[in-house]
């Protein structure tokens, strides 16, 4: 295994399936950071410690394993291991049978959490790029609006814009949103450059 070392919290009500788990899972060094003995008090468990990855068991109880698993997914809250302890289906989610050997359980939970890791990664680049665009929508409406209201060509519009960001000490972005803002009133923009 590599040099990384993940968390992970486990939901399970079985202690001996508990103590399995968690002992091959500290062979291959991961830890745990939390536990839960029915899937409410255990999904309150992975959003307070934000694990890396979570080990259910599926039949944790009260019952509804697929709601949780869905619930997991669509909030990112941590890759997500199901161990099948009976004969639940959960197509399309990750799930091993149960017994399960160690260097098999360990071998997936990793690669799970790398597979995790790279999504997050992923994620933030396009929340990244979403502000980018957002941003530069805010500054293509601002400089019509200079160019509608102060008869400018699009290259002085965005000079204007760009002086009056520096001279208030707020992001082209920021000027941008005031100036859609005061759209009707653009009287904090003089003509004067």
């Amino acid at each position: 295994m590599a040099d990384n070392r993940y968390d992970y919290c486990i939901g399970t009500a079985n202690s001996g399936f508990k103590k399995t788990v968690t002992a091959m899972l500290a062979e291959g060094r991961f830890y745990s950071s939390g536990e839960g003995k029915n899937i409410p008090e255990f999904l309150r468990i992975l959003r307070l410690a934000q694990p890396w990855l979570a080990v259910i068991d599926t039949q944790l109880p009260p019952g509804n394993i697929k709601q949780l698993a869905s619930i997991i997914e669509e909030d990112a809250i941590s890759a997500t291991l199901y161990i099948n302890t009976g004969s639940t289906d959960l197509s399309g989610y990750m799930l091993l049978p149960w017994p399960v050997e160690r260097p098999v359980l360990t071998a997936v939970a990793e690669a799970l959490c790398l597979e995790f890791a790279h999504k997050k990664k992923l994620q933030q680049k396009i929340r990244g790029l979403e502000n980018k665009l957002s941003s530069r929508r805010e500054i293509e409406k601002a400089k019509g609006i200079l160019m509608e209201k102060m008869s400018l060509d699009e290259g002085s519009a965005y000079r204007y814009l760009q002086k009056k960001s520096m001279e208030r000490r707020v992001s082209m972005n920021e000027m941008a949103c005031q100036i859609i803002a005061d759209h009707g009133h653009v009287s904090f923009l003089s003509r004067r450059q």
